[in-house]
C-alpha cells in the first residue's frame, strides 16, 4: 500500500511565518506568596564620606555591600532569606537614653537582590520588605562598655517601626568596623567610630 504525504503549499496562509517555542522554553513565573519580614537585619556595609559604597575589596576580591533579610511565607511557615544590595538614602543620627549613633538610611524598594534562597519574584520581595519597614536605619558607635571594645555598638530601626512596641534595637558590641582606604580596600585593623562624630571610613559588619 502506498502512502501519500501532503506537501505544504509554499504560497499557503502559513508561508513565511515562523512558529515560536517561547511558551515552551520560558521558565515558569516565580511565586509571589504573602510573607513576614524579620526586623533584626545584619550585613556588611562599606561606608565612606559620601555614603555606602556598592562594593569593597578584601585581599583583592570584590564584594558587594549587602543586608541580609529573613522572610517567612505566611501560608506555610517556611523560612528563607535574601541578601540585598541596598540603595543609600542619606546619613542621619539617632540616640537612646545611653548612646549616640551616626546612621545610614537605606532604601530597599529600589535595591537589588544579590543572593536569594527564597526563589520568589524579586520585585514582590522588595515591595513587601519596603511596605513592612519603609527605609531601614543602621547606626554605629564605639562600644559604651570597655569590655565590648574594639567591637562597636549597633543601632537598628525602620521608618515604619519595628513592631511589637519596639522603639529600636541596640546591640551592645554587636558589630565590628574594619579600616578601609579611599579605593574601598579593607585592611585588618579594627576602628571605633566616636559617638556623635561622623562615621569613620570602614567596612561595618553587623
Amino acid at each position: 500500500m502506498t502512502r501519500t504525504v501532503a506537501t505544504p503549499d509554499p504560497n499557503g496562509p502559513d508561508a513565511g511565518t515562523v512558529t515560536s517555542d517561547a511558551s515552551i522554553d520560558s521558565p515558569p513565573a516565580e511565586p509571589k506568596p504573602a510573607f513576614t519580614v524579620s526586623t533584626q537585619l545584619g550585613g556588611e556595609l562599606a561606608i565612606d564620606e559620601t555614603g555606602v559604597r556598592p562594593t569593597f575589596l578584601i585581599a583583592g576580591v570584590e564584594h558587594v555591600s549587602n543586608v541580609s533579610v529573613g522572610l517567612t511565607a505566611t501560608a506555610t511557615g517556611v523560612h528563607c532569606g535574601v541578601k540585598i544590595a541596598p540603595h543609600f538614602v542619606q546619613f542621619g543620627a539617632a540616640s537612646t537614653s545611653t548612646r549616640q549613633f551616626k546612621t545610614v538610611v537605606l532604601d530597599f524598594a529600589t535595591a537589588t537582590i544579590v543572593e536569594d534562597s527564597c526563589h520568589w519574584d524579586d520585585a514582590h520581595i522588595l515591595a513587601g520588605i519596603s511596605d513592612r519597614l519603609g527605609n531601614y536605619i543602621v547606626g554605629f558607635a564605639q562600644a559604651r562598655f570597655a569590655q565590648d571594645r574594639p567591637y562597636v555598638d549597633v543601632y537598628l530601626n525602620a521608618t515604619k517601626g519595628l513592631g511589637n512596641s519596639t522603639a529600636n534595637i541596640t546591640r551592645a558590641g554587636g558589630g565590628s568596623a574594619y579600616q578601609m582606604d579611599a579605593s574601598g580596600t579593607v585592611v585588618g585593623t579594627m576602628v571605633e567610630p566616636i559617638p556623635g562624630a561622623p562615621l569613620v571610613r570602614a567596612l561595618y559588619d553587623f
